[in-house]
């Protein structure tokens, strides 16, 4: 069989072709809204690597956690910004280990004291109350 040509206006529409404007300003958009989200994450990870975390700063951490839902995001991260986001992690993995450790010897440090102080606080005398008379 062999390939029949049609006439131009009876061609059925292939796919549109992409606006190079409208595909660089989505990428443009694409960049902008990621830069946002990692600047959020950067500046957290900030915080935890300067030891920033007062019980204050760890209470409005953890509230905002608790609420916390990852970014709905139209497309994945551009190219030009995955460096950054593994550095980010990387951090991110860093501070956690850090904080890990910090958070044992902040338990060993605390049943350290409570062996102190039971050892240290005044016995006081049973005292019985007769109510039979």
């Amino acid at each position: 069989m062999a390939d029949v040509q049609l006439p131009a206006d009876e061609r059925q529409p292939g796919p549109a072709r992409p606006d190079p404007a409208q595909a660089a300003g989505s990428a443009d958009a694409a960049v902008t809204a990621w830069t946002s989200v990692l600047d959020a994450l950067e500046a957290a990870v900030g915080e935890a690597e300067a030891g920033e975390l007062t019980p204050a700063t760890l209470m409005h951490q953890a509230a905002a956690l608790s609420s916390w839902t990852p970014p709905r995001m139209d497309g994945p991260i551009p190219n030009a910004l995955v460096a950054r986001a593994r550095g980010i992690n990387g951090r991110q993995r860093n501070a956690l280990e850090r904080l890990g450790a910090e958070l044992g010897s902040l338990r060993r440090h605390r049943s350290a004291l409570g062996s102190v102080q039971a050892a240290t606080a005044r016995q006081l005398p049973a005292v019985y109350v007769d109510v039979a008379g």
